[in-house]
């Protein structure tokens, strides 16, 4: 998992992945939702890397992955479902809105895969571009929840077209009341625990304290002095904290040639006094003694 933020003049990149141990109750794949979702939905795939997360509220949220191997983009909306009650109607819904960087398409073609009902197109250029890009956008609508999928990839070659199936076939959705989501539900907690003690030494404006319970992977990458320039302007453009609620959750499987540890990005809806609204994300690595450690901190 890759998160990136430009920080007052210098880049701060944290590379984490994780690992499928069986003690810590994962398994491959990468598990998204919402707080007040009543599922949470699992896509098994092997190096998916979360590039990317924004949330609205405590029931919406944007989770954008990329495939290193197969080179895929694949974006999931999780939002409450109210333009449309079917997966079938939020398809047409979606295609019927369109969207102004679609530009020209060609090929448009409709089908259900498993319950999601999708339509695709294909773009042989993109903003005057020859980057030759299958779009698929694919509905799925359950429990007062709809999910939005949406595929594509660049050089697209017919043959491609089994890996956009092969994406939204993997895609399960595991109720939070059954035994099998017992494990991320566990974790969740830990993690949710770990974040919120970080986050009182942020709070509190102890700056030097908040950068020693970074985990070393995240000090390995940013020094000190950086990392007190980047707090102390934060706290002065953002002011004290008023409120923070948990709305969003994401862990990852590893990726290869990195950590073998899991991560998890937790989203908080949040106001501060001088910033009524914002989400933060905060993003930690399963240690090897089981515990999770703070690698990031982002304000959106």
């Amino acid at each position: 998992m890759k998160i990136a933020c430009i920080l007052n003049g210098f880049v701060l990149v944290l590379l984490s992945s994780i690992s499928c141990m069986a003690q810590d109750g994962f398994v491959d794949g990468v598990y998204l939702t919402t707080i007040k979702a009543p599922w949470t939905l699992r896509v098994l795939w092997n190096d998916l890397d979360i590039t990317h997360v924004q949330a609205r509220d405590d029931a919406s949220v944007y989770f954008m992955m990329a495939s290193e191997s197969t080179k895929l983009n694949v974006s999931v909306f999780i939002e409450p479902v109210d333009k449309c009650k079917s997966s079938e109607e939020c398809r047409d819904y979606v295609l019927t809105q369109g969207n102004p960087e679609w530009g020209k398409f060609e090929q448009l073609s409709k089908g259900k895969i498993k319950d999601f009902s999708h339509f695709e197109f294909y773009r042989p250029e993109v903003r005057g571009q020859p980057l030759k890009m299958l779009d698929m956008y694919a509905e799925y609508v359950s429990q007062g929840y709809w999910v939005d999928v949406h595929i594509s990839k660049v050089l697209y070659a017919k043959e491609d077209h089994a890996l956009f199936e092969k994406v939204i076939n993997s895609i399960s959705f595991i109720p939070k009341t059954e035994k099998s989501g017992g494990a991320f539900d566990t974790q969740l907690g830990k993690a949710q625990t770990a974040a919120g003690g970080w986050l009182r030494l942020w709070d509190n404006n102890k700056c030097k304290e908040s950068y020693a319970a970074l985990s070393p992977i995240s000090r390995a990458g940013i020094t000190e002095t950086q990392w007190l320039g980047y707090c102390l302007r934060m706290i002065q453009d953002l002011g004290a904290s008023k409120s923070r609620k948990l709305i969003a959750a994401a862990f990852a499987r590893p990726l290869p040639a990195k950590t073998d540890r899991p991560l998890a990005v937790l989203g908080y809806h949040s106001s501060f006094a001088n910033s009524p609204v914002g989400v933060e994300l905060v993003a930690l690595l399963l240690e090897k003694d089981g515990s999770w450690s703070i690698t990031n901190y982002l304000l959106k």
